[in-house]
């Protein structure tokens, strides 16, 4: 439904501006292109608009203006069609009455926003949000935290990488990393995955149920290592960890301001304007 009233808004524009310009043809000394109906094209439309300045020769001069003639054209016979069709269905000064105020009020609100929105963040408020909120946070998919190497099947000493990675010697899995470049490397425990997309690269052998029970895995694939450290699982349903959900905290806590802040202006206008001459209550 909103597309179809888009659509519509726009189709008015249009027909509105070609009734305009008919009204106002203008005169003008340079070649005339082409004409439909009571409206013209003329040759230094396109050179004002820049559309010719990139030709590098003759040919490409006339090709750029014969496809935009062919355009222009078609646009031309869609308005006149349009006009005819929706003219009397819709009252189209109104609506375009209706979309020139949506325009001037959603651009006036964000200039107002964007010069008096206080968009600093603190880590407290963001905490606050969460504690009062957290159960509007429900997980509509399972998430984990682990830590994933991947390495060549041929790089020396796995056995000794895969005693430190089963004994979390994180010191050594480091030193070992450095000297040996894997494949990948995930080692940020802090951050969480979708469980999905985690699954979407680990062999076919590890199924969500080893994610959710198991701590280190081990599985080899098209020649290649796969070692899994599970950090923290979380099913479906669950409430997210803070971390997770951050970025959608502070979009929340800005929306809620800007709500504020736009009410706010519109009654301080409304409080300063409503014994002016402005206003005429009858």
């Amino acid at each position: 439904m909103r597309g179809k009233i888009f659509h519509i808004l726009i189709f008015s524009l249009l027909i509105c501006a070609c009734k305009q310009a008919n009204k106002l043809q203008r005169v003008s000394d340079a070649p005339i292109l082409a004409e439909v109906g009571n409206s013209t094209l003329y040759l230094d439309e396109l050179e004002n608009g820049g559309l010719l300045t990139n030709a590098s020769n003759s040919y490409d001069s006339t090709h750029i203006k014969n496809v935009y003639v062919q355009k222009w054209i078609r646009d031309q016979l869609i308005l006149i069609d349009a006009d005819k069709t929706l003219a009397g269905d819709i009252d189209i000064d109104m609506l375009v009455q209706d979309y020139r105020e949506s325009l001037l009020l959603y651009n006036y609100e964000n200039a107002m926003v964007r010069d008096r929105l206080d968009t600093v963040i603190t880590t407290q408020q963001i905490e606050q949000y969460y504690k009062e909120n957290g159960d509007a946070f429900k997980l509509s998919e399972s998430l984990i935290r682990c830590k994933i190497v991947v390495l060549n099947g041929r790089t020396p000493k796995l056995d000794i990488f895969n005693t430190n990675w089963k004994s979390s010697n994180i010191k050594s899995v480091n030193i070992y990393l450095a000297a040996n470049s894997p494949v990948m490397a995930m080692m940020d425990e802090y951050k969480w995955y979708s469980t999905d997309e985690i699954l979407s690269f680990l062999p076919e052998k590890i199924k969500e149920k080893n994610l959710r029970s198991s701590k280190i895995l081990q599985e080899a694939k098209d020649g290649n290592e796969y070692f899994v450290d599970i950090l923290q699982y979380l099913d479906k349903s669950e409430v997210p960890p803070l971390a997770y959900v951050t970025s959608n905290i502070k979009k929340i806590i800005l929306h809620q301001r800007k709500s504020k802040l736009i009410v706010k202006l519109k009654e301080d206008l409304y409080q300063r304007e409503i014994n002016s001459t402005k206003v005429r209550i009858y």
